[in-house]
């Protein structure tokens, strides 16, 4: 099977070398008379490369997905991608192309721009990944895709009942595990990555950002205002003007099709927003579908399924790992869970 690659490296060839030819035997005018730009990179890539487009209609922008693996061979690939006159790239590990990563592109194509993800964790702090040591880039999947509770692992570590854990999702919990002084290191995590990953300032959009509320899906999925006043940016860093644009009017949330995690109540409430315990279950096919969601109880319950069938091996993560060898912390952890079950603090909506 052909990857999302493979299929634009052979519709790229045909943009470049027939299209226009055609063109010329039938009189047809070309729309796309502008510079030729692609983009490469993990689910941040396609709101940047649509982003691109808007701010220049005549341009050609082609979205490149590293996700997965291609049959293409990184010469292909490279010989694909001279054709165009802009290159800005996610930095991915071998395995995407065979024959090669983000470093080898860039040795042999000095012309591509490497510009790191966005990543914002200040609304989910309770959001991790749950690494499959076993495998060097795994990653534990369960009912939300790869995106796992801290407090729903380090519960079912201890041993935790289900009714217990669901008591722990509330602000005496979140308070002791310091999920309402996120902000300031999440904000200046991002800002100093973009800095040195590309020499892009990010506060003053970071301010902005903030100004129109949850900005992020996810600590890993920015909503697509964000990805545009990237594009922007990284259009400024090379050179190009971008086209004035109501990007509200032409936005599409592409990253609202994958899995959404949701900002807990009490955390919500800090930033004077709406909160929820409602988690969202990716669905790429709305067209099928409309989708499903779970509540909190039915997220930990397939959670707790998923982490049952799992070695324990594989249920690895460093900051669980790190409550675990904390006494002190696994004791008031576990003395809350109890408390608040008993006064009835457990949530079923």
């Amino acid at each position: 099977m052909f990857s999302q690659i493979d299929k634009q490296i052979l519709k790229s060839w045909r943009q470049y070398a027939i299209e226009p030819r055609l063109a010329k035997m039938t009189g047809r005018v070309l729309r796309n008379t502008g510079p030729r730009i692609a983009v490469i990179g993990n689910c941040q890539s396609f709101g940047v490369a649509y982003s691109m487009k808007l701010m220049d209609p005549s341009a050609t922008v082609d979205h490149f997905s590293a996700i997965g693996s291609s049959r293409a061979h990184m010469s292909l690939f490279v010989k694909t991608l001279a054709t165009y006159d802009y290159i800005f790239t996610h930095d991915f590990v071998a395995g995407h192309i065979r024959g090669g990563d983000s470093k080898d592109l860039c040795a042999q194509l000095p012309k591509t721009f490497v510009y790191p993800a966005i990543g914002f964790a200040a609304y989910h702090p309770d959001m991790i990944l749950i690494h499959d040591l076993s495998r060097t880039h795994g990653f534990l999947f369960g009912p939300i895709g790869p995106y796992h509770s801290a407090i729903g692992l380090f519960a079912f570590r201890k041993g935790l009942s289900l009714e217990e854990c669901n008591a722990l999702f509330n602000e005496n919990v979140f308070e002791a595990l310091g999920y309402f002084n996120v902000w300031n290191d999440a904000a200046s995590e991002l800002i100093n990555s973009i800095k040195a990953g590309c020499d892009i300032d990010l506060s003053t959009d970071l301010l902005n950002w903030s100004r129109k509320g949850v900005f992020m899906f996810s600590t890993v999925h920015p909503k697509s205002f964000v990805l545009y006043d990237l594009a922007r940016r990284l259009w400024e860093k090379v050179g190009l003007t971008p086209r004035e644009v109501d990007f509200s009017f032409y936005g599409v949330d592409d990253l609202s099709r994958s899995e959404v995690f949701p900002v807990y109540p009490p955390i919500a409430k800090m930033f004077g927003i709406r909160g929820s315990y409602l988690f969202k279950q990716q669905n790429h096919n709305f067209a099928h579908t409309v989708g499903d969601f779970l509540t909190l109880p039915q997220y930990l319950s397939s959670c707790y399924k998923t982490y049952a069938a799992t070695e324990a091996a594989k249920l690895y993560n460093a900051r669980v790992e790190a409550w675990l060898t904390n006494e002190d912390l696994c004791s008031s952890l576990i003395k809350m869970a109890r408390e608040n079950l008993r006064a009835g603090l457990t949530h079923s909506l």
